[in-house]
């Protein structure tokens, strides 16, 4: 009886909640910006794809620096024998001596029997004349790890700049829903009015059909208005690296503050930060390298050499055979071969110093664009607020009127549409001024 008793009294406290209250879905965690990039730089899976080019690039700076040391090497050669091993040594082959007569005495067959044989050799090489052309190629693949790094830094900024345009496209649209959904609740207001004048009989059936339908449309837009939302958000997810069901909010869009920008300094940032320009940069030192490392195949190969031969379980032959010196290898003539490949490549320098300049401009001229862009939008935005404000004010003399039955619903109606679209315009310029001013940061080679 007490758990029955208990049953229905947890049943009338639920009964008695508002659906709407106890069926409510708990809030969203907000998302801030920072934390957003912070997420990116972190788990982005093409952020993550460039830092492992840059471990692989210097994997391989490691091994061309490790052709510095001895070069070791051993050549092992094991098996059966299909037929003895033999030798003849003709009679007198050592020489003929007074008292002693030839040697050997006569005509001497050595055999070894088919066996297991070995064959080895080992061999240790310390480079000389090469070091020079391993620190060549050594500053070769330095390069070619500061450029994996530069590509790092851009896709870095690049994935930054995503997440920030992003950010602001979800703020927006958050913004659009929430005033979407008080229109909503201004034309559900605007319909019982409207039916109770119907009821009075001081408004026609048309003016009632003609709300309703307002309503469904504002429905129908709130709906659109959650698709998108939900688009952008699982695209936001992508980025950084999570789920795509994830759920989150974001912060409102920050106040807009009156910052003075230097176009100059501005100008001078980028063309720091580019990571373009230090590609360019480091691309034109590549090709140079590459010609010295070309000069360098006219020097001889000169290493100091230690060999050591041995032939295990044959007869008659030497066991251990060692030997120090030298190896020198050279080719005097090419018939033109390294020169013509060096001109080739003088050819790839003069290309990319002209890449070099033609990417500074590209930087100007993109920085001088994105600054003009931020400046119009950001003009916009101003006028855009400034005839969202009238246009309120407007409605709100045009409801208390009709309110007072001093205005027709024709005239609240097309006062209502011009607040939304004076609100669409202010949202948009608002999308404008941050889309142009994550551009701009963008251009300026910001993370």
């Amino acid at each position: 009886m007490r758990a029955l008793l208990l049953c229905c009294t947890v049943t009338g406290l639920l009964l008695g909640v508002p659906k709407k209250v106890w069926l409510q879905a708990p809030p969203s965690p907000v998302l801030s910006l920072d934390d957003a990039v912070a997420l990116a730089m972190k788990d982005n899976r093409q952020v993550k794809s460039s830092e492992l080019d840059v471990a692989r690039a210097h994997e391989t700076q490691s091994v061309v620096k490790t052709q510095n040391f001895p070069q070791l090497s051993l050549y092992f050669l094991g098996g059966e024998s299909l037929r003895s091993i033999d030798f003849t040594i003709p009679q007198g082959i050592f020489g003929t001596y007074p008292g002693t007569g030839p040697i050997p005495r006569q005509t001497s067959k050595i055999s070894t029997p088919p066996s297991f044989n070995e064959f080895i050799v080992g061999q240790a090489a310390q480079p000389i004349s090469q070091l020079w052309k391993i620190h060549l190629a050594s500053l070769d693949s330095r390069i070619t790890a500061d450029l994996a790094r530069e590509a790092l830094r851009q896709q870095r900024q690049d994935t930054a700049y995503t997440v920030r345009d992003l950010y602001h496209q979800i703020a927006q649209t958050q913004t659009q829903v929430e005033s979407a959904e008080a229109n909503l609740k201004y034309l559900l207001d605007l319909q019982q009015e409207t039916d109770r004048n119907l009821a009075e009989q001081t408004a026609l059936k048309s003016d009632s059909l003609v709300v309703k339908a307002k309503v469904s449309q504002q429905r129908l837009m709130l709906l659109t208005l959650h698709d998108t939302l939900a688009s952008q958000k699982e695209a936001m997810n992508r980025n950084l690296g999570r789920d795509l069901s994830t759920e989150f909010s974001v912060e409102a869009e920050p106040a807009l503050t009156d910052t003075e920008i230097d176009l100059q300094a501005a100008r001078q940032e980028a063309l720091k930060q580019r990571p373009e320009i230090r590609q360019a940069r480091l691309q034109t030192k590549k090709a140079t390298v590459q010609v010295r490392r070309q000069r360098a195949e006219y020097l001889p190969d000169f290493s100091a050499n230690f060999t050591y031969f041995s032939v295990p379980n044959v007869s008659f032959l030497p066991q251990n055979v060692m030997s120090a010196g030298f190896l020198l290898q050279w080719q005097p003539l090419d018939w033109g071969q390294k020169h013509h490949k060096i001109e080739a490549l003088k050819d790839s320098v003069k290309q990319a110093s002209l890449t070099e300049a033609d990417a500074e401009q590209r930087v100007v001229l993109d920085v001088n664009t994105k600054f003009r862009k931020l400046a119009e939008a950001r003009a916009s935005l101003d006028t855009s607020a400034v005839a969202q404000e009238a246009e309120r004010e407007k409605l709100r003399v045009v409801t208390n009127r009709y309110s007072q039955k001093a205005a027709l619903l024709s005239e609240v109606l097309q006062e209502d549409a011009a607040v939304a679209q004076a609100d669409a315009n202010f949202q948009k310029a608002l999308a404008d001024f941050w889309s142009a001013k994550a551009s701009f940061e963008h251009a300026l080679g910001r993370d």
